[in-house]
């Protein structure tokens, strides 16, 4: 894949700019050329991977979110193979994640509110469609300038069948979000997806997050202890 600007790639899409990128996979601003429009291009060379959890995550990715059509949740557009990679296309929704947002503590009360208010619900259409995403947090949260909400990233998401049946997906997440089953490597619920995003609700409202410790380990012994009902 490319790192410069205005290289057709996958015969039609023109780079922009690279957004993301590693040995194996990139994340891009692109113009369909056919539709003549901006979208963000995400690719993963599956040949030179070698990891084939990583490209059914890919695959799962495009699939779950091919499923979801909501005003408060990133559309995939097209998802397809050209050659060794794999691709997935989703719209441009021109905005910040909720990261830095909160970290601009400029949010009046009544913004605060109209944003729960879009997370909870494209949260509970993503579960009413069956699908956990166990990876919500504030980079994951997209607003644009009219506070518009999108969830994105659905990388890590599962169906609850998927769910129940492959068990050996276990802690995988960002530890001071992830629920206390999570970090256990349970099964996960819905009410798993609710914990973190009480804790990312949590956040918007203090600019503080309950179990962020000083080292990946202590935040993980912060939930447990959470599952012990010491919070």
């Amino acid at each position: 894949m490319p790192n410069s600007s205005n290289e057709i790639v996958f015969e039609k899409f023109e780079i922009l700019e690279c957004l993301k990128k590693d040995e194996h996979s990139g994340v891009y601003l692109a113009l369909h050329i056919y539709l003549n429009k901006k979208i963000i291009l995400k690719s993963l060379n599956i040949e030179s991977t070698g990891d084939r959890e990583r490209s059914e995550r890919f695959k799962r990715e495009a699939k779950i979110l091919a499923k979801l059509d909501h005003p408060n949740i990133i559309k995939v557009l097209d998802f397809g193979t050209y050659k060794n990679f794999f691709y997935i296309s989703f719209e441009y929704f021109e905005s910040k994640n909720l990261r830095s947002i909160i970290n601009q503590n400029t949010l009046s009360e009544k913004i605060i509110i109209k944003l729960i208010v879009q997370m909870l619900n494209g949260l509970a259409y993503a579960h009413k469609n069956e699908i956990i995403h166990r990876d919500l947090k504030p980079e994951n949260i997209l607003v644009d300038e009219e506070n518009h909400l999108k969830i994105s990233d659905f990388g890590l998401a599962l169906t609850i069948n998927d769910n129940l049946i492959t068990s050996q997906y276990s802690i995988v997440g960002t530890p001071c979000y992830m629920s206390p089953e999570q970090i256990e490597g349970r099964s996960l619920t819905y009410k798993s997806d609710l914990f973190s995003l009480g804790t990312v609700i949590y956040e918007l409202l203090t600019k503080t997050n309950p179990f962020l410790g000083k080292d990946v380990n202590e935040s993980i012994v912060n939930l447990i202890n959470c599952s012990d009902s010491k919070f």
